[in-house]
């Protein structure tokens, strides 16, 4: 079992941009000084958490005892709902979407009032869901998260069972867990919803769905080690984390703005997502930071290929990869599956190279707990890292709040003026030019 990053191609292309823009150069110079020196990695982590120069994210564990010790709650359920958004719901999906396997219950993800989703469909009671095969986990670390409070209440008045994941005290959502006396587990208070991958809101769902705390401990077990590995005192050349914060700086600084971000393995998307989410919200701040655009390969070389290689040089690569399959087969001519799978991967690293353009290659050896956790663990710390040399703050999410703000206030006072604004937007939305 292992992780690896190969960079090879990346490096020999990143020499010319360096190349060509020597501020860009030495300012890159700096950030790598930065990482290189501990105790300014730690003090820079520091500045950002009120003194503490270990993310939280690092140093608060789950509850794994109280885990498995609800896992009675999902008996004779065939599904588990998780109600919430962002990191709430993005992280159990990543770790369930690479890790389940065909026994295990179905999980799914409610993340809005969209009336035709999957809200309608449990509502309606005439699809795969009733309230005897299902299990709600309402989770939001605040507990006021308006449209996880208002699906939920709707769906509990309903008659469907609920486990809620919220931080201790008063909410609007632990109000309704109490009128209806229904459990509630606690989320971590002190942890960014897009870092909770090893943290009770991602795994208590995961242990419901898989009827096993087995996974979870062994997940636990791993993000342990990678924090280890990861962490501010190992230096770069040692720290995969530091490595790839580092070239994707100086890639940004060359002008490289996107990375394309192809995943060949179906079971690794919800990673890719939850990628796309550290990145976006935790360093892409202040007019500064990259756009991830994650995509299915080998679906993704027929059509965002010709962006990668023929569109704007504003672009950079980095393509993820298994290198085992537990189940495989042959094709024709002796070739298996996962080899010709293999085969098209190699294809665009091989382009890239021919064509000068970076890209490097992130390797699990398995699709297991530990190197599952140790993926996730390296774009965590990656992202910190990230926005320590763009020199924002990598644990907060301002611009996502606004609009947050924004609708809850919309709707606590909804009335007949908040019913014009909503009908121009809708009006204006809906124009034929």
């Amino acid at each position: 079992m292992g992780i690896y990053l190969y960079t090879k191609i990346w490096d020999e292309a990143a020499r010319a941009d360096r190349d060509n823009d020597a501020d860009a150069a030495t300012t890159g110079d700096h950030g790598e000084a930065l990482l290189t020196d501990p105790a300014a990695c730690a003090e820079a982590i520091a500045r950002y958490q009120g003194g503490e120069p270990v993310p939280v994210f690092a140093r608060e564990w789950p509850d794994l005892d109280g885990v498995e010790a609800n896992i009675s709650l999902a008996r004779g359920k065939d599904h588990i709902v998780v109600i919430g958004n962002g990191g709430s719901i993005r992280n159990v999906w990543a770790l369930y979407d690479a890790l389940s396997g065909p026994g295990a219950r179905g999980l799914h993800l409610l993340d809005g009032t969209d009336p035709g989703g999957l809200l309608g469909e449990l509502i309606s009671a005439r699809g795969r869901f009733t309230q005897t095969n299902t299990l709600l986990v309402p989770v939001s670390k605040s507990g006021e998260t308006e449209n996880v409070v208002q699906e939920t209440k709707l769906l509990v008045n309903a008659g469907y069972p609920a486990l809620a994941v919220i931080s201790p005290g008063p909410s609007k959502l632990a109000a309704i867990i109490e009128e209806k006396r229904l459990e509630r587990f606690p989320h971590p208070a002190e942890v960014g919803g897009r870092f909770t991958a090893g943290q009770n809101n991602a795994l208590l769902p995961l242990a419901l769905a898989l009827d096993s705390a087995e996974t979870p401990r062994a997940l636990d077990a791993a993000f342990g080690a990678a924090h280890g590995r990861l962490g501010s005192e190992t230096p770069p050349g040692e720290n995969m984390a530091k490595a790839l914060a580092l070239r994707l700086w100086r890639a940004e600084l060359a002008g490289r703005t996107e990375i394309f971000f192809p995943i060949y393995r179906r079971a690794l998307s919800g990673v890719g997502a939850l990628a796309v989410q550290l990145v976006h919200e935790s360093y892409c701040k202040e007019g500064r930071g990259q756009t991830l655009l994650f995509a299915e390969g080998p679906e993704s070389q027929h059509h965002t290929n010709q962006r990668y290689f023929g569109g704007r040089e504003n672009i950079a690569g980095l393509s993820l990869r298994v290198r085992t399959s537990e189940e495989d087969f042959t094709l024709g001519g002796g070739v298996s599956a996962g080899e010709f799978l293999d085969l098209e991967h190699a294809g665009v690293a091989a382009e890239a190279e021919s064509r000068g353009v970076p890209h490097m290659v992130l390797t699990l050896d398995a699709l297991c707990a530990e190197d599952v956790a140790s993926a996730i663990a390296l774009w965590q710390w990656a992202a910190v890292y990230g926005g320590l040399l763009r020199e924002v703050n990598p644990f907060d999410q301002p611009a996502v709040e606004g609009s947050k703000r924004a609708t809850v206030e919309m709707f606590e006072g909804f009335g007949p003026e908040t019913r014009d604004r909503l009908e121009r937007y809708t009006r204006d939305a809906s124009h034929s030019l």
